[in-house]
């Protein structure tokens, strides 16, 4: 298999950006940005970005892996902060010993498809544009034989 046809997912992913935009402006369901909810200028950045990435590995596939590379690493931090910022706002602004604070409305459906998401998603793009690059797999972190 072709690191071309490995690196489809992620490529894949840029080119539907405007059907995540249209389910979340007209549907109501913000898979791709949850995070940024709150955030409508951010959430407004992140998708004009995301569709610039799209253009640019469209018309010049030769840089996709640094642009899968760059955008791969919002993703990941976008997928860490939806899952700790939560925790701190609510460590924050109620009382820890509180027994009724409510996370449904934190971590609903919409926000945990786009962890999961979002996550997989900067993972493969990640490690796809890092082979594409041409990195090295032998990489001391990733050899766990002999343990």
């Amino acid at each position: 298999m072709s690191l071309d046809s490995k690196y489809m997912i992620p490529k894949f992913y840029y080119y539907i950006t405007p059907l995540f935009i249209l389910l979340d402006y007209f549907g109501g369901l913000s898979v791709r940005a949850a995070v940024l909810d709150s955030m409508p200028l951010y959430k407004n950045l992140y998708y004009g970005f995301c569709i610039c990435c799209g253009i640019g590995i469209y018309f010049r596939p030769g840089f996709s892996a640094v642009v899968a590379l760059f955008e791969s690493m919002i993703i990941v931090l976008m997928t860490v902060l939806s899952v700790f910022l939560p925790y701190v706002r609510y460590i924050m602004e109620a009382d820890v010993l509180n027994t009724n604070l409510d996370f449904t409305n934190t971590f609903s459906i919409p926000r945990i498809v786009n962890i999961v998401l979002s996550g997989t998603i900067g993972i493969f793009a990640f490690h796809g544009s890092l082979r594409m690059l041409g990195t090295p797999e032998d990489r001391p972190h990733s050899n766990t034989a002999g343990i």
